[in-house]
C-alpha cells in the first residue's frame, strides 16, 4: 500500500518529488533515482511502483528487477549502492537501540519530544522520514507541519523555553539563603 503524507502535498514545484514513502521502497532495495528520472515514468507507472511491497526478499528482487528493467530500458541514470552502503542506510531508521542523533537534534530544535520508546513504537516509514528529514535542507514551517504529522500534536512542547541564566541565581548559595 502507497501512503502520502499530508505535508508532502503542499510542495509545488515544476518537477514532482519522489514520495517518501516510495523512496524508501526505493532505500530498501539500494537504489536512488533522481526527481527528474521518477517523472519521465508514465503516472501509472510510478503509482505501481509506490504501491509494490517490499516487506521479503523475494519483494525486494521483483521490484528492483523491475525498476532496473524499465530504467535502462528508458536509458535513465540510476545509482546502485552496495550491499554496504544499503546495510549502511537501512541501519539508520532500523536499529531500535537508540535515536540517530540528526533526528533527535531536529526534534529538540523544533520544540518537539522524542523518547526511545516513541521511537520503538514508530514503523519502519515513519522512521525513514525523520531521518530523510533531519539530513535535509527544509524550512523549519515544513519541518513543523512534517513532525506534527509523524509524531502528533502531543509531543510538540508548548511550555516557553526559559534561558539557562535565569535559573543560575537558584543555584547561588547566598541567593538560596536570602530566599529562607
Amino acid at each position: 500500500m502507497s501512503y502520502q503524507f499530508k505535508f508532502e502535498e503542499e510542495v509545488q514545484n515544476e518537477i514532482e518529488p519522489i514520495p517518501f514513502a516510495t523512496q524508501f521502497r526505493m532505500d530498501s532495495i539500494g537504489v536512488r533515482i533522481r526527481p527528474e528520472t521518477w517523472n519521465v515514468l508514465s503516472k501509472e507507472t510510478r503509482l505501481l511502483f509506490s504501491h509494490l511491497s517490499v516487506k521479503t526478499d523475494k519483494d525486494k528482487e521483483c521490484y528492483k528487477t523491475y525498476l532496473l528493467y524499465l530504467l535502462k530500458r528508458r536509458r535513465r541514470t540510476m545509482f546502485i549502492m552496495t550491499d554496504e552502503q544499503a546495510e549502511r542506510e537501512r541501519s539508520e531508521w532500523e536499529n531500535l537501540t537508540y535515536v540517530p542523533l540528526p533526528v533527535y537534534k531536529m526534534i529538540v530544535d523544533l520544540d518537539y519530544t522524542l523518547s526511545l520508546r516513541d521511537w520503538i513504537k514508530m514503523n519502519d516509514l515513519n522512521r525513514y522520514v525523520l531521518v530523510k528529514l533531519s539530513k535535509g535542507e527544509h524550512t523549519k514551517d515544513y519541518l513543523n507541519k512534517a513532525l506534527m504529522e509523524l509524531l502528533g500534536a502531543e509531543s510538540k512542547i508548548t511550555a516557553w523555553k526559559t534561558e539557562t541564566r535565569n535559573y543560575s541565581m537558584s543555584l547561588n548559595p547566598s541567593f538560596s539563603q536570602k530566599l529562607a
